[in-house]
This record gives C-alpha cells, sequence and structure tokens, in this order.
C-alpha cells in the first residue's frame, strides 16, 4: 500500500515545487525599478530595455513635437468657362474661343505656361425638364493657375471674369517648395528640442544618466489649403486675404541611459 503512494506524493511535490519557482522573484536592485515621479504622466515616454546585436541597453523612448508657420506665398486659382449649345460641336468650339480669351487675359498679367494647367474638360448631355430628351450639351474646360504674386489674385479674378470665365470654383493657399522645406527645418528643430527637454526632466527626476541615442523616427505635416468660394456677382476689384499656414514635425527618439 506504501508503494502505491510513492507516486502521488512525489507529484504532489513536483507540483508544490513547481509553484514556489513561479511564485518566487528575487529583489531587484533600486535603480532598476523606474517608475515616473508625480508630475510626469506615462505618456511622456516609456522606459525599456532594448538589445542591439550582442549589446542590451536600457532605453527611454520619447517623442516630441514642433511647428513653424508663415503666410502663405503662392495661390491657386481653379478657373475656367462653361458654354452649351445644341450640338456638342457648337458647345466646344464656343468653350475654346472664351477660354482663348480667359488664358490670354491672365497671361497678359505676367502667368506663364507653366502656371496654367488644364484639371477638367467634360462635354455631357443636357435633358428637357423630364429627363427625356437630349436638348443640347454641355461644355466645361477648368484650369489651375499658379500666382506667386498675391498682390495678383484679385486682378486675376476679375480679368479672368471679364475675358468669359464663368466657372470660378475656388482660391487656396500654399507653401511654395522652398518656403515649406524651411518650415520643416525649423520645425524639425524644434521638435528635437522639445523631445531633449523631456528627457532631461525624466532623466533628473529618477537620477538616470543619458548615454546616446539608438533610434529616431520622424514624420512631418503639411497644411491643408482649403479652397475659398468666389462669386463671380462680387464687386471688382475682389480683395482676396490669406493667413499663415504651418509645418509640424513629430520625432520618436530612444535613448539609451544607465
Amino acid at each position: 500500500m506504501n508503494k502505491q503512494y510513492i507516486p502521488i506524493i512525489a507529484i504532489c511535490a513536483s507540483i508544490i515545487l513547481g509553484m514556489a519557482i513561479i511564485a518566487y522573484q528575487p529583489q531587484r536592485g533600486a535603480q532598476a525599478d523606474y517608475r515616473f515621479p508625480v508630475g510626469i504622466p506615462q505618456t511622456l515616454g516609456s522606459i525599456s530595455a532594448t538589445t542591439l546585436g550582442d549589446q542590451q541597453y536600457k532605453t527611454i523612448t520619447l517623442t516630441g513635437s514642433g511647428s513653424a508657420s508663415a503666410k502663405a506665398d503662392e495661390a491657386t486659382l481653379t478657373l475656367g468657362v462653361q458654354t452649351e449649345g445644341p450640338h456638342a460641336s457648337e458647345a466646344s468650339k464656343k468653350n475654346a474661343e472664351l477660354m482663348t480669351k480667359v488664358i490670354n487675359a491672365i497671361k497678359d498679367l505676367g502667368l506663364e505656361d507653366e502656371d496654367i494647367e488644364t484639371v477638367s474638360y467634360t462635354i455631357s448631355p443636357v435633358y428637357d425638364s423630364d429627363y427625356l430628351r437630349v436638348v443640347g450639351y454641355r461644355v466645361v474646360n477648368l484650369v489651375n493657375a499658379k500666382i506667386r504674386d498675391l498682390d495678383l489674385i484679385g486682378k486675376v479674378l476679375d480679368e479672368a471674369s471679364e475675358a468669359g470665365a464663368n466657372r470660378i470654383d475656388g482660391v487656396s493657399f500654399g507653401l511654395s517648395s522652398p518656403l515649406a522645406e524651411s518650415l520643416k527645418l525649423k520645425a524639425y528643430k524644434k521638435a528635437l528640442e522639445d523631445a531633449s527637454s523631456k528627457a532631461k526632466v525624466i532623466s533628473e527626476e529618477l537620477s538616470l544618466k543619458i548615454t546616446g541615442v539608438l533610434y529616431v523616427s520622424e514624420s512631418v505635416y503639411y497644411p491643408y489649403s482649403p479652397y475659398r468660394g468666389y462669386s463671380i456677382a462680387e464687386k471688382s476689384s475682389t480683395p482676396i486675404f490669406q493667413g499663415s499656414l504651418s509645418v509640424s514635425v513629430s520625432v520618436q527618439i530612444i535613448y539609451s541611459f544607465e
């Protein structure tokens, strides 16, 4: 009988020993259990261990953000001509004649061929009130006109309207490539400074020593330039006011510490 209980006793002893091993955790050193002090939210960063090659580092992952703004230095006008006629060829011919006058009018103000781009050209049937019979055709020709001298915006709108433009779909403001690049670099520096200042606060509060940077990533946000409506019925000369646009940068940095 005693021999029959030996395997049962051995199994029970193994289970108890395994549970004791799992429950046992050696005491960590005082420097290993890092916690953020009061006043520093955990969203500020995270502490972890990272292995690069054969070496393991204690790391802090932080994000920094920065932005830089300036007034828009270029604008894009979307304008064109809409014509109708009993035949598609007649509507197209009339549209071409008016569009030529519009293009010549805005070129006289200093715009070049490379500043004007066709964005839409459509020919569609026009139906009667019951939508049963085709009574004509409608032709719509729209172009984007890029203006680098913002003082010309009102004049371009007015001259285009007088030349025959009856579709002016809006004005959008933007940043030229050189200005956008300059703002991006300024925003990048501010984002790095933001992350660095956070790392300094954490290192001082937790008595850590930052030893280097292991990883940096970035994301850049360029402003969206919404279109502003414009009505042909508005009086000349059309006043246009642009605001400031900004470029934002976000960086994520992994610092090593000891």
